[in-house]
């Protein structure tokens, strides 16, 4: 029998195992046992009504033939209409193309722009995936670790300095995910005009657009003379509680749009028409994302301050997205074994950090993914085992 092929290898690195913990726990939900599950960025938020329906209606009116491959012209519409509405200026709807989901958009850009022998920069922490989509084209990833202290911000000089004559892309995530961190406007700027001045892509994940807490969604592509350097990846899997259904898009120059057509093709030749349908319904509703926004909002709130009942664990209240960052290091395990052990202790399940970065092993990521209650308790287990650990 054949081997398997060296893109298998390159996509399958230690970020790939991250997720094993979550994995068991789902394993040991499903065998019955009472587990809080705070790994997945899966919202337990059901899709809203009127999104839900417009998709039976989809059905019902036989939209389930082949789409255009860029997606159907209505969406398409839409997602530049919301752009414009996020970014400001001038989007035509020629520079957007639909996919499956943010996840397969970064990965068919990376493999659009980065192959052998290129480098692209990826700022630490960073989400696990990060690796086997950059590395997928045979890319190098070069990693540029974030100061903790300075809250994840960027670091232009850091950024800078780690360029070479092989770098052909920056990847940048606001907000974050794991840190929590939304990148100031300003920065945003200098790094969009310093990638168009070293010819070189900035493709930025904004798939948490819809839960800045602290301030607005900020993003370079507002930055309209540094757009032709830009590629913008989006869902509505977190906005509007749809991680399900798989739709996501790309905003970017058309010679990128029609890159991304042609890897559509060979890969599952477009997207369903009666979610793609249903996503139109979901971009003109701007209740649910405010009333998701809200919940969440309250779940961080309340989570933070639970925490913070001990000195155990260090973290900083994310700006953004749904989890936060916690530096296990005054527990005495790394953020594998504190993981594992949770999970088995108080059936509570994170994310160990190694999977964000060389960096992150002494970290966790917890989501504040259900109601308050819950948090709550979860945030008391956590503390138990964690000090616990320091009693040993």
């Amino acid at each position: 029998m054949s081997g398997l092929s060296s893109l298998i290898n390159r996509i399958s690195g230690p970020a790939a195992e991250a997720w094993a913990v979550g994995d068991d726990a789902f394993e040991r939900m499903r065998n019955g046992q009472d587990i809080i599950h705070l790994g997945v960025g899966d919202p337990d938020l059901d899709t809203p009504p009127n999104i839900r329906a417009a998709l039976v209606e989809a059905l019902e009116a036989g939209k389930t033939h082949y789409a255009p491959l860029a997606g159907e012209p209505a969406l398409r519409d839409e997602i530049a209409a919301h752009g414009r509405s996020l970014y400001g200026g001038g989007i035509a709807s020629s520079q957007v193309a639909v996919l499956s989901g943010a996840q397969g958009a970064l990965f068919s850009v990376f493999l659009s722009i980065a192959g052998n022998g290129d480098e692209v920069i990826v700022l630490e922490p960073s989400y696990a995936t990060y690796p086997a989509v950059v590395q997928a084209g045979g890319a190098k990833m070069v990693p540029v670790v974030l100061d903790k202290d300075e809250g994840y911000q960027l670091d232009l000089v850091k950024i800078e300095a780690a360029m070479t004559d092989k770098t052909v892309a920056i990847l940048v995530n606001s907000p974050g995910n794991p840190s929590g961190a939304v990148f100031m406007q300003k920065d945003l700027n200098a790094l969009a005009s310093l990638c168009q001045k070293r010819g070189i892509w900035l493709v930025s994940d904004e798939v948490y657009w819809s839960l800045c807490y602290d301030g607005d969604h900020t993003s370079a592509y507002r930055q309209i003379e540094t757009r032709d350097s830009m590629i913008v990846v989006n869902s509505l899997s977190k906005s509007h509680a749809m991680t399900g259904w798989r739709i996501g898009w790309v905003i970017a120059p058309e010679a990128i749009i029609d890159a991304l057509v042609n890897l559509t093709q060979p890969q599952y030749f477009g997207i369903n028409q009666f979610v793609q349908e249903a996503a139109v319904t979901a971009l003109k509703d701007q209740t649910s994302p405010q009333e998701i926004f809200e919940i969440f909002k309250a779940r961080r709130d309340a989570f933070a301050s639970a925490l913070k009942k001990t000195n155990v664990l260090s973290f900083s209240a994310p700006q953004g997205g749904m989890f936060l960052l916690i530096d296990v290091t005054q527990t005495g395990r790394e953020g594998k074994a504190f993981a594992e052990q949770l999970l088995d202790a108080e059936n509570v399940a994170v994310v160990p950090g190694f999977g964000f970065g060389t960096s992150m092993k002494n970290t966790v990521r917890v989501g504040f993914l259900s109601d308050v209650p819950v948090l709550e308790e979860a945030a008391k287990r956590i503390i138990r085992f964690a000090e616990g650990l320091t009693n040993d």
